[in-house]
């Protein structure tokens, strides 16, 4: 209670001198369960309109209107909190100030976010969809990597596409935006971030904010923003080490240290992880998931110079090699085995300097810098002779500076600039192509009263590449009673055209197609046609133009009800108009009957739908939770068709219509049950079911048709835990425990059962 006792003595001092000598007053300091100050309390006198909020301290001052009574009764609310009545005998001078401890309401520890308004702030009183998993959720479920557990999230479907990624609210991996501890995650192939390269051993937490965050995050975020929180040091001594291995002889090795001492907070993070890999179509030679090892380094610090100056930092650094096989067919037609080895790397750094020169008033400065690369090779297998050889390398650098002001216990504002510097370095894009990106944003938080709050802001982004962007929003949360609260939010996102589908310059070699992105397909065609390889032009070249970015416009509408401490229900609607979605398309015609393509913005999307989440709590030993996402996904189509008309002349007609777009089923749930003993045993069934969903485009008509549907399925999966010592836990358990296979969805492989030990101190 150190901290209690300094915080309080000086807002003794701060109070005598600033009082009236006759005046009533009332001053205390708020804390929850772990001694933690709590800001936002509604402290209320019964039967009066004196009231005030704590501050971001946890500190309370209240002037009585009556300098003569002799006691009050105190009424102190707060979202998440059970409501507390204490009464104050004012016939004593009130020479201490009150220490309050308010009790959580709900069954789950509540959480710290910063994502979904890059502040600070309770999940309780965040205005948007925000859901946290935790670093203890995590280590029940025995989770290795991201797509493990944002596959058990509510709304949120794993997708293989180039790479394991997630959709949110029905859009694809390419409109969500990936961060580590703020920082962006680059290197996506073919627009999706593949999440298996991410372990999540480190993590904290992980904030998921679903709807446009364009206005504070820029592009990538129309669809929402994933955000993991690694460990900080909070101890002065502390580490673990887990070790797993299962099926398919995959390893997993973690360990983490952490230092809190001279001022200085450290944490240290490593992690390998390997595996034989599996093929689930026995008929070729290539594996579904190739034979990997990979290895991951990571370090958060941070330090406190003064009483206002705090410098942190961050550093990430991943390797992975892969080894596979394929077949070509030589000059003579015979195929012939080849071997693949494939490497990949990420790094990831950051800084942040925060100065406080008055109190309510913050000042930081950060860079980040990433750099991702992949190396490929291609050699015969009988001669080891080299058959191809790429590589591909991504720098990402963004300087920043923002500012915070709390203008009062209910008013604070935050603004930011900075800039974007990216760059490719590929065979694929010639010139070394570069973006440039400046970007101004604000955002201001009122809290009318206790129980109705409004956020709005802004955001401005200059491209280099394609017309600036305006991403504004605005959201409100309203709180009718202590157990039930209103959430709304409207805004607008917007996704960037990316190096692929602006510098492309690519042709397959094997099937004899091309690609190019919009501004290098003039080039290119006329390149060919001088060589003599094209033999039809589909688009005049004159009438193509470069593409813009895609934006979406976004609503979103919910409420959390609280009947009981132990039980929560949270619902959400959601409806996303997106426009000049960028799709591929064919140019031109090549002599070897293949064709060439480019990208345009041809489309126009929806998205709409609804989730519910139910939680509950028995006995204090028993969590389960049940989701459920309603979606309904569909594009803009145009058909032509012939028809006669009434004088019986043939005329062509366009027809318009919105149908089901592809790789999203309409219904889609998880349930879960955790189960904890006071002896130490543990165990939960997890389940995930999704709904029927089309997945090829059997007769290429752009939409899916019902004879395209593959069926739905559900996974579950279980763990059994076991306590030994204070030290020590035992993990065993098993993924898609009904081995449900899909060879159209490589990260359903079946059956796989693990077991693993962690040991921490």
């Amino acid at each position: 209670m150190s901290r209690v006792a300094a915080i309080t003595s000086s807002f003794i001092l701060v109070i005598a001198i600033a009082s009236p000598l006759k005046a009533q007053i009332i001053h205390g300091f708020i804390m929850n369960d772990e001694g933690e100050p709590l800001a936002d309390v509604h402290v209320a006198v019964e039967n009066s309109a004196v009231s005030t909020v704590s501050n971001e301290s946890g500190l309370f001052r209240l002037q009585l209107e009556n300098g003569s009574q002799e006691s009050v009764s105190l009424l102190l609310s707060r979202i998440g909190y059970q409501t507390d009545f204490i009464k104050v005998d004012l016939s004593e001078p009130q020479s201490k100030p009150l220490t309050i401890t308010l009790k959580q309401k709900i069954y789950r520890s509540e959480a710290v976010v910063v994502t979904a308004t890059r502040t600070q702030q309770d999940i309780e009183n965040v205005s948007i969809p925000v859901s946290v998993v935790t670093g203890e959720e995590m280590h029940k479920t025995g989770s290795m990597r991201l797509s493990d557990i944002l596959s058990e999230q509510t709304g949120m479907q794993i997708v293989s596409d180039h790479g394991t990624g997630v959709q949110i609210q029905g859009f694809d991996p390419d409109y969500t935006l990936i961060m580590i501890d703020g920082s962006p995650v680059i290197g996506r192939t073919a627009g999706t971030l593949d999440l298996s390269r991410i372990s999540v051993r480190n993590v904290e937490q992980i904030e998921i904010v679903k709807g446009p965050s364009s206005a504070l995050w820029g592009s990538d975020a129309l669809a929402g923003v994933v955000n993991i929180i690694t460990k900080r040091a909070t101890e002065e001594l502390s580490g673990g080490i887990t070790t797993r291995y299962g099926k398919n002889n995959t390893l997993d090795l973690s360990g983490d240290f952490s230092l809190n001492k001279f001022g200085v907070n450290s944490h240290i993070f490593g992690n390998l992880n390997s595996s034989a890999g599996y093929r689930l179509n026995p008929g070729v030679v290539s594996q579904t998931v190739p034979e990997f090892n990979n290895v991951t380094i990571g370090y958060r610090g941070d330090t406190r110079l003064s009483d206002q100056f705090e410098i942190s930092g961050n550093i990430r650094w991943f390797r992975e090699s892969q080894q596979n096989r394929s077949i070509v067919n030589n000059q003579s037609g015979e195929a012939e085995l080849l071997n693949s080895d494939n490497f990949r790397s990420d790094f990831m750094g950051s800084g942040e300097v925060k100065f406080t020169p008055a109190n309510r008033f913050n000042l930081t400065m950060s860079w980040i810098t990433n750099h991702y690369g992949t190396e490929s090779e291609l050699s015969f297998a009988a001669t080891d002779q080299l058959y191809s050889r790429s590589a591909f390398n991504q720098t990402f650098n963004q300087p920043e500076f923002k500012a915070a002001y709390r203008w009062s216990d209910s008013q604070k504002t935050l603004a930011g600039m900075g800039a974007i510097f990216e760059q490719v370095d590929a065979e694929r894009f010639p010139g070394q192509p570069s973006f440039t990106t400046q970007f101004l944003f604000t955002q201001h938080s009122w809290s009318l009263s206790q129980n109705f709050e409004v956020t709005g802001g802004i955001r401005y982004d200059s491209h280099s590449e394609y017309s600036s962007q305006l991403s504004p929003k605005i959201s409100t949360r309203y709180r009718v009673s202590d157990w039930i609260q209103f959430r709304a939010s409207a805004g607008r996102g917007f996704k960037a055209p990316d190096f692929r589908q602006l510098f492309l310059d690519f042709t397959n070699t094997t099937a004899g197609y091309s690609v190019f992105g919009s501004s290098t397909v003039v080039e290119g065609i006329e390149r060919q046609r001088t060589e003599g390889a094209i033999d039809q032009i589909l688009i005049p070249l004159d009438s193509l133009n470069e593409i813009r970015a895609e934006s979406s416009w976004a609503l979103n509408t919910g409420f959390d009800i609280d009947p009981t401490p132990n039980l929560r229900f949270r619902m959400n609607l959601f409806r996303n108009n997106v426009s000049d979605l960028i799709e591929t398309a064919p140019v031109a015609r090549l002599t070897n009957g293949q064709s060439v393509f480019t990208y345009f913005n041809v489309d126009e999307v929806y998205t709409q739908g609804a989730e519910a989440e139910f939680r509950l709590r028995f006995a204090e030993q028993i969590d389960a939770s049940l989701g459920y996402q309603y979606l309904d996904a569909q594009r803009r189509v145009e058909r032509e068709r012939i028809l006669q008309d009434d004088q019986g002349e043939l005329v062509q007609q366009t027809n318009v219509s919105f149908e089901p777009m592809f790789n999203r089923s309409r219904h889609s749930g998880n349930f879960s049950i955790f189960y904890e003993s006071n002896n130490g045993w543990g165990a939960n069934l997890r389940g995930l079911f999704r709904g029927r969903f089309g997945l090829f485009d059997r007769n290429g008509n752009g939409f899916v048709d019902s004879n395209e549907l593959e069926p739905g399925y559900t996974v579950w999966n279980a763990a059994l835990t076991r306590r030994v010592g204070k030290l020590a836990t035992i993990q065993a358990g098993a993924d898609n425990i009904f081995n449900y296979i899909n060879i159209n969805q490589p990260f359903l492989a079946g059956r796989l059962w693990y077991a693993q030990v962690s040991i921490s101190f």
